[in-house]
């Protein structure tokens, strides 16, 4: 009498199992598995959350002044320090490599995004501030993510 304990490898080892289930369990496919079950519900859980809503003084800073033309001047010009961290850690990636020591191409890569992240909230951060409305405020806020 043979028993199951003596085909370890038949169906894949897991008694019980389709082909899909199995291929599932299997360790790559389940992180793929995993990461494309959370992509499904963020997606799910944006289409089925309701918008919200904001303040209509949400626009209105404290500081409305204008200077040279600009208007918002000093809530424009906080962008620049993002822009002045974000350029020369894009140059740094691109063009200087092993300064840090960075030797894994997906470390350099996330570098990459964060020093672009930056850039783009500083664009993102001054296009918005300059006329500050609903329509412009997702290029303050999209930068970010």
């Amino acid at each position: 009498m043979h028993l199951a304990a003596d085909y370890p490898n038949r169906g894949g080892g897991r008694l019980g199992l389709g082909p899909f289930a199995a291929a599932v369990l299997r360790t790559d496919n389940r992180r793929r598995a995993i990461a494309g079950g959370a992509v499904l519900a963020s997606a799910l859980l944006l289409v089925a959350t309701p918008r919200l809503r904001h303040s209509p003084a949400l626009h209105l800073f404290a500081d409305m002044r204008n200077l040279l033309g600009v208007p918002n001047t000093l809530n424009v010009l906080t962008a620049y320090p993002l822009l002045l961290a974000g350029v020369p850690g894009l140059i740094l990636c691109l063009f200087g490599s092993g300064c840090f020591g960075i030797s894994l191409r997906w470390e350099a890569l996330g570098w990459f995004l964060f020093y672009a992240g930056n850039v783009g909230a500083a664009f993102g951060s001054a296009y918005y501030h300059l006329k500050p409305d609903d329509d412009r405020l997702i290029w303050d806020r999209l930068p970010v993510f």
